[in-house]
This record gives structure tokens, sequence and C-alpha cells, in this order.
């Protein structure tokens, strides 16, 4: 006979589901810490798994059913660290060499001012199953590192143009869709993906931030046709 008790089992599903939490918090601050140092290839690689620890956090608790408001307020304090705060600074450190002072320093503030308004807003809005209200600070976090990664880089101005739009896309109300969403995208297309990497990872890492970024409009775009078509009187 097992000794162990339902009781002891949630704390551990509890356990485990904060401990990925916290790691998000804790490799964003070092990801920021190592970009100042001049590394930001290796903090563009800790953002990416804040990405991943994030989405790996959120499925578990839904999955085991270990949702707290605990939970919701330490993820909400790793997002902001994470996804906004060691963006910018990876931001910073990558358009500092040739973009104006009072330029970069007023796109980081927005950013940084978005991405809060952003999490705010998701903490206090009922939950959309299928979508997010506007870009996810997770999918602005990624596609800043993985367009940092992709060799050779943008320029630093294309660095600002990229996160000013996601600076206008996080305080939107553009419908993004969530990750389980995402998944139920065909075959071919996460294969196209794959394909493309190997072949010329820069050019597929271009196309894929246009067209996520791109999602949001055409979404809201497809629903004002929908809703134009159910408003016309029938013949």
């Amino acid at each position: 006979m097992s000794n162990t008790s339902p009781f002891s089992i949630l704390r551990l599903r509890f356990l485990i589901v904060n401990s990925f939490t916290s790691f998000n918090l804790m490799i964003g601050v070092l990801s920021l810490i190592v970009a100042s140092t001049g590394h930001k290839a290796l903090a563009a690689w800790g953002l990416l798994l804040c990405v991943l620890l994030d989405s790996c956090d959120g499925s578990l608790a839904r999955h085991w059913h270990v949702t707290s408001e605990f939970g919701a307020q330490l993820d909400s304090l790793a997002d902001m660290t994470s996804f906004i705060i060691a963006s910018v600074a990876l931001t910073y450190y990558w358009a500092q060499p040739s973009t104006p002072f009072p330029l970069l320093l007023l796109i980081c503030g927005l950013y940084t001012l978005a991405g809060a308004f952003r999490l705010a807003r998701f903490n206090s809005s009922p939950e959309d199953r299928h979508f997010f209200q506007g870009i996810p600070s997770t999918g602005g976090a990624a596609l800043l590192a993985a367009n940092y990664l992709a060799a050779p880089p943008p320029s630093t101005y294309g660095v600002i143009t990229l996160v000013g739009l996601l600076t206008v896309l996080m305080v939107s109300t553009l419908p993004y869709p969530k990750l389980t969403t995402l998944r139920r995208c065909p075959v071919w297309v996460w294969l196209a993906i794959l394909i493309g990497a190997f072949a010329n990872t820069q050019i597929t890492v271009w196309f894929v931030s246009a067209g996520y970024i791109g999602l949001g409009p055409a979404i809201w775009l497809y629903r004002i046709s929908r809703l134009n078509r159910n408003r016309r009187p029938s013949a």
C-alpha cells in the first residue's frame, strides 16, 4: 500500500509548477546580467529558455489543476522580469553602439510601460482559452531573442523598429492565438519552418516573425469581415 497521500501529491505538483516559474524568474535576471557584460547571445538563449519554462508551468498547472493566486502572482512577476526587463536589457545592449541615446532610452522605456500595462490587463481581464488580447510578452521576448540569434542580425534601426512595433502590439486589443491554438496548425506548416531553418535560418526567422506579428491584424480583419457578412440583410 502506498503511503503517499493525495494531499502530498498535490503539494508536490504545486512545488514542481512553481519551481518552473521560479527558474523562469531567476534565468530572466541572469540574462539581464550577462547582457550587460557583453554576452548578448547567451542572454538571448536565456530568454528562449524562459519562454519554454513559462509554457511548461502554465501547461502543468492546468493539467494538474494546481492553479492558485500565489502561482498567478509569481508568474506575473517572472513574466515582468524575464520577458519585459530582460528583453529591454537585450534591446539596449544590442542597439546601443549606433542608436542615438535619447531614442534608445525612449523605446526601452515605452516597451517597459507597454509590457507592464499588458500584464496588468491580462491579470484583470476574463480569461480567453484560445486568444490573447494583444501580442503576449512571451511572444515579444521570443521574437527579440530569435532575431538576435539569427546570423547576421538586423541593423540596430531594424531592432528599434521591431521593438517599437511590439510595444504598440502589446497594448493593442488585437487577437493573438495561444500556444494551444497554434499547435493546431497543419503539419505542413511546421515542416516548412523546420526545412527553412535548415536551409536559411536568418530568412526563416524573419518570415516566422513577420507571420506571427501579422496574425493579430489578420484575425481581426477576418472577424470584422465575418461580422459584416452576418449583418447583411438576406435577399
